[in-house]
């Protein structure tokens, strides 16, 4: 009895990173985010703010605001903003890198938003091209104790522009928005 044995091959991937990346050709950036391990490719705009989003899994339950969990898995990371210790008016900027059309050639970007309490913060999302913004969404109001999802068509265009997640501080103490599971789709 003659049986030929045939090999078995496995390849794994794990941790791909892009290193000495030639500057006219760019890793795609990551702007799916779910903030289970940090935020991404989405960064806090030190510059044009005076309050920055938090990432937290613990719930924000103080005052009887935010999600006690992320939309995720009930268990995992998301990113919040409050009034709490800030000023009416302070603004919380949470912005991607510099985008391209071709990168993400799907131009619809869903997201899932938190918005709940006596008192209540404004949530927008914008875009953002050569320093000029467009408001693509925006809610002011209490949504009840619960994620809601939200999808925004991405205005065409061949310029390069930021999608920017912006919260503005009610004049109330206890004021809360929290974003999770951010994606093209």
């Amino acid at each position: 009895y003659n049986e030929e044995v045939q090999p078995t091959y496995l390849v794994a991937i794990d941790e791909v990173t892009f290193i000495d990346c030639d500057s006219q050709n760019p890793p795609p950036i990551q702007v799916d985010c779910d903030f289970e391990s940090d935020y991404c490719s989405w960064a806090q705009n030190t510059n044009a703010d005076q309050a920055d989003w938090e990432r937290t899994k613990d719930g924000v339950w103080y005052e009887n605001t935010g999600p006690g969990y992320d939309h995720t898995t009930s268990e995992g990371y998301y990113v919040y903003f409050s009034s709490h210790a800030h000023q009416s008016g302070d603004v919380a900027i949470l912005s991607t890198p510099e985008i391209t059309k071709t990168e993400n050639p799907i131009s619809c970007f869903a997201f899932w938003y938190h918005i709940y309490g006596e008192d209540f913060d404004t949530i927008r999302l914008n875009s953002n091209r050569n320093e000029e913004k467009t408001v693509l969404w925006t809610i002011s109001s209490t949504q009840g104790n619960l994620w809601k999802s939200a999808s925004v068509d991405i205005p065409s265009g061949s310029e390069n522009f930021m999608l920017e997640f912006e919260a503005i501080a009610s004049s109330a103490d206890n004021g809360h928005v929290a974003i999770d599971d951010i994606s093209f789709v």
